[in-house]
């Protein structure tokens, strides 16, 4: 049996090369019709070495937060599902590449039947085993015993490549299942940096609250004793006595986002809430991110959805060349050997019970167009909507990247200026407060001037929350947080 499969296996091995010289020299690649275009630059006069290149652990040199985004790639159940995905199209391609090998299967079946007599099988039997000469060992049982062992095989030989274009599109979602892993990470880990930047920004916000709730408390009761005096009057106190309570419930509301921002990094983490450690404010505004850009072209290299778009679009055009080869005939072998008896005695005497045989077939679709037909459409309007989806994500990502630095300038100049005035804001309030004290100035130049202070400085902290999350931001915009070191 052995040998003859052998002379199987030699008569196929041309087919097979034959085969591979029609489909395993065309490669599919995007065209350079079909390749994005982008501008030159983002901007004038900047540094061409992209941030995104960089490590998160390195770009991100808080070590709580390094902690905090370590927890959320371990623990987050969605970027774990991403993981998953990336096992089922692994599946899918082995699955592909196993079509282009032959099937063989080893089979073992035993039986037993008995024919009636006055059947035509039974009278059949009956008239064989009368016939004379034939020997003893031969006549068929009743009832009839079958004993079977051998090895078949079927293989379709990929004339027109429609089998491995089945791999190489399987081959390209495969890797595109990767790209989308990676894009989970880096949206993940923006969005850690984030929530976990805001709660510093939503700490400060406490303290300043709570500083100014200090201060107007205690201008409230200077003007209880100014009116206590005959200097002041009722409107006074009440007028700082509604600030005091306004700001009490701002701060209420305050430590409410503080618990829900804690949540929500919990959740990030795959956790149920906890409470959240980070630095403190000052240590914010101490951090130091690196700001360049790179040169637009980089974002093909390092946008996760831009190269997962790019491998969705391959993957496409491989469906299309699969579609149009079913057009053309299959050409399948098949074959099988082993040893057959009805005696179980006589079950592997070779060659008295040696089987085998071996087929070749060639198909056509000839009542099926209409449907190939279809699919071969429906491949190609996929492959436009894929290409499309291409250029779309390109567009998006350059734009992620423009907004980014412009926000991440405006906010720049902004706090710069939001310094200063909060500067102001200070020695007004401490003029007016001595004023007050001497009756210089009545309770409307104090509130008037807290109430600014207390607007610049909770603008101020946004701006220098939003400064740090504006890195994170353009980090992101331009592919980081993928790479590893």
């Amino acid at each position: 049996m052995i040998k003859y499969l052998r002379y199987i296996v030699i008569l196929s091995f041309p087919v097979a090369c034959c085969s591979f010289l029609f489909t395993g020299c065309k490669t599919i690649t995007i065209s350079p019709e079909e390749q994005a275009k982008v501008p030159d630059s983002y901007t004038e006069n900047r540094d061409t070495t992209n941030i995104a290149t960089i490590a998160w652990k390195r770009f991100f040199p808080d070590t709580l937060l390094q902690n905090y985004i370590a927890t959320a790639l371990s623990g987050n159940l969605s970027f774990q599902k991403s993981l998953e995905r990336i096992q089922l199209a692994q599946s899918s391609l082995k699955v592909a590449k196993g079509s282009l090998f032959p099937d063989v299967n080893i089979g073992l079946n035993a039986g037993l039947q008995r024919f009636g007599d006055f059947t035509m099988d039974g009278v059949g039997n009956s008239e064989t085993n009368n016939t004379a000469g034939l020997a003893e060992d031969k006549h068929i049982p009743n009832p009839y015993s079958n004993f079977a062992l051998g090895i078949g095989f079927s293989w379709e030989i990929d004339l027109w490549g429609k089998l491995t274009n089945k791999k190489r599109a399987a081959l390209s979602r495969w890797m595109a299942s990767q790209e989308a892993a990676r894009l989970v990470q880096t949206e993940l880990i923006a969005q850690v940096a984030t929530c976990y930047f805001e709660l510093v920004g939503l700490d400060r916000r406490e303290a300043v609250l709570k500083q100014t709730i200090e201060q107007s408390e205690h201008a409230r009761d200077l003007a209880i004793e100014l009116k206590e005096a005959g200097n002041e009057n009722q409107l006074a106190v009440d007028q700082f006595e509604s600030l005091v309570l306004s700001l009490k419930g701002e701060l209420l509301f305050n430590n409410q986002e503080i618990k829900a921002r804690e949540t929500a990094l919990s959740y990030l983490m795959g956790q149920f809430p906890l409470s959240i450690k980070r630095i403190s404010y000052e240590d914010l505004q101490k951090l130091d991110f690196p700001i360049n850009e790179g040169i637009p072209a980089q974002l093909l290299q390092y946008r996760p959805d831009i190269r997962e778009a790019e491998l969705e679009l391959l993957a496409s055009k491989a469906d299309v060349a699969s579609a149009k080869a079913s057009f053309f005939p299959s050409l399948v072998l098949g074959g099988s050997g082993g040893f057959n008896s009805f005696d179980a005695a006589k079950w592997f005497v070779s060659p008295a019970s040696l089987v085998y045989d071996i087929s070749a077939g060639l198909t056509a679709p000839l009542f099926q167009q209409n449907r190939i037909r279809a699919m071969w459409k429906s491949a190609k309007s996929n492959q436009r909507i894929a290409l499309l989806n291409y250029h779309e994500q390109v567009l998006v990502a350059y734009n992620e990247v423009i907004n980014a630095l412009m926000e991440y300038e405006s906010t720049a100049s902004r706090l710069h200026y939001k310094n200063e005035e909060v500067k102001i804001h200070i020695r007004s309030v401490e003029s007016a407060e001595e004023l007050f004290k001497l009756n210089f100035a009545g309770y409307l130049e104090v509130l008037t001037a807290q109430e600014k202070l207390l607007k610049g400085e909770l603008e101020q902290l946004d701006l220098n929350t939003m400064y740090c999350i504006n890195h994170v931001k353009l980090y992101r915009a331009l592919g980081g947080g993928w790479i590893e070191e």
